[in-house]
């Protein structure tokens, strides 16, 4: 009688794995409004309604609506006729809402679902699956008969021990080189990791130094008489201080100081401070008006906002790009190395926004620099925007691997060694930032 062992075979026909059951729509629908009333979503409506519109269609097997087009008309408002080469806010919606799936599970109350909810890279269409089954899981292919030898005592062939040897060396070898290629990751990541390399191997936080804008409160006349002719309930909802103008002075406006902070200051720390998180990286948060010197020596620091960071307009004083606070109450960056081309007065070049009552602007400038040599002693980096929604954008995109790593891969080699600026253009669409573009640089 032999004494090989065999090994069954899949039938034709027969899976020997079956495709995991998916979730139930009831269950997903649960979980969906688990994730959408998280942390991670919390903060962006947007993303709410992207992440809910894309599912319940999926769930309603309308997929095939899934188009950029359907989605920026019936999520954004935009018009059936908008150019969405220029206008990229359901790309953008789509990249955010990934990165927020994965914010969300990486706390402990998304680590413990059974649900899980992924938006895969280039398609609208959501993957519903159990924690515990990979999206998209595919059956093993079948399995071929295989019969082994008959087990013996006798002593093992040092040929086939050696060959068997090489292998196995071969294929960890394969394996580590494959690796090391996928931990490189493309180009893009590869500059975007160059640009952060500092903040990821200190073993210290990255000091986050935010604006701090002055707040100016209504005095207790100047709401009284914003309040005659009110209801109780009406009075009771916040709402604009209506005064005529002559009865009011200056004593009716009460500075607040280092106690609020922009919206996009705040989106900026935000995404910075996840981006980090994900890496085992902490931050540390200060208001800039509370930070002294000493403070930054030797530190890696981030400076957010222009004009209202006391220790950004501090610090630019040699760099090329600048912001300036001009006399007509307008905010500016101007290139303090170039002339504008026949100006008799020999003014610099310069960018700005012009400013508007009601603070709805249609583009902004963005500033990203990052100092190497800085007179601290420290990395210095600095994400600003002439108005709060181009600070916004630098957030954004200090933490997106491609769009900053498309940027920076068109400086100069070796710019990760200097010190270097970048100026970019924004639109704004609908009051949130589109792709930022750039427009000037600078390297030394």
């Amino acid at each position: 009688m032999s004494n090989a062992v065999t090994h069954p075979v899949t039938q034709p026909g027969v899976d020997a794995n079956p495709k995991p059951e998916l979730p139930k729509p009831e269950e997903i629908r649960n979980h969906l409004q688990e994730v959408l009333k998280s942390s991670a979503f919390q903060g962006s409506k947007r993303c709410r309604q992207f992440l809910a519109y894309v599912c319940e269609k999926s769930l309603g097997s309308a997929t095939v609506s899934l188009k950029e087009r359907t989605i920026a008309v019936e999520v954004f408002g935009r018009s059936p006729q908008s150019d969405l080469a220029d206008d990229t806010i359901v790309r953008v919606g789509a990249r955010e809402v990934r990165k927020r799936l994965q914010q969300y599970y990486l706390t402990p109350a998304g680590a413990s679902t059974l649900i899980r909810i992924d938006l895969p890279t280039g398609s609208y269409a959501p993957d519903f699956h159990y924690a515990n089954v990979s999206p998209k899981e595919k059956p093993p292919a079948e399995t071929a008969l295989l019969e082994l030898p008959p087990v013996t005592r006798s002593r093992p062939n040092r040929v086939r021990l050696l060959l068997i040897a090489t292998a196995v060396v071969m294929a960890v070898t394969g394996a580590a080189m494959l690796t090391a290629k996928w931990a490189r990751g493309s180009p893009e990541e590869q500059a975007f990791t160059l640009f952060w390399e500092p903040v990821f191997r200190s073993p210290e936080p990255l000091l986050l130094a935010m604006a701090h804008p002055i707040v100016y409160h209504p005095s207790a006349r100047a709401v009284q008489w914003s309040e005659q002719g009110l209801a109780p309930q009406e009075v009771s909802v916040p709402r604009p201080i209506q005064v005529p103008p002559d009865k009011l002075n200056g004593s009716d406006l009460l500075p607040v100081l280092n106690q609020y902070v922009g919206y996009g200051d705040m989106v900026a720390a935000n995404e910075v401070t996840a981006m980090l998180a994900q890496r085992s990286k902490k931050v540390r948060l200060r208001l800039a008006s509370g930070i002294e010197f000493p403070d930054l020596r030797k530190t890696n620091t981030l400076l957010i906002g222009a004009i209202s960071n006391s220790w950004t307009m501090r610090l630019q004083q040699s760099w090329r790009f600048q912001f300036r606070w001009t006399p007509a109450v307008r905010t500016v960056v101007i290139d303090t190395m170039s002339q504008t081309a026949g100006a008799p007065s020999g003014e610099q070049r310069q960018w700005f926004v012009e400013s508007k009552e009601d603070e709805a602007y249609q583009e902004d400038y963005v500033m990203v620099s990052r100092i190497r040599n800085s007179i601290t002693g420290g990395l210095l980096l600095v994400g600003a925007g002439l108005k709060g929604v181009g600070t916004e954008a630098a957030g954004r995109l200090l933490v997106d691997a491609e769009q900053l790593g498309t940027i920076l891969r068109k400086l100069p080699s070796g710019w990760d060694a200097k010190n270097l600026q970048i100026l970019l253009h924004v639109k704004v669409i609908g009051n949130a930032p589109a792709q930022p573009e750039m427009v000037a640089w600078h390297v030394w």
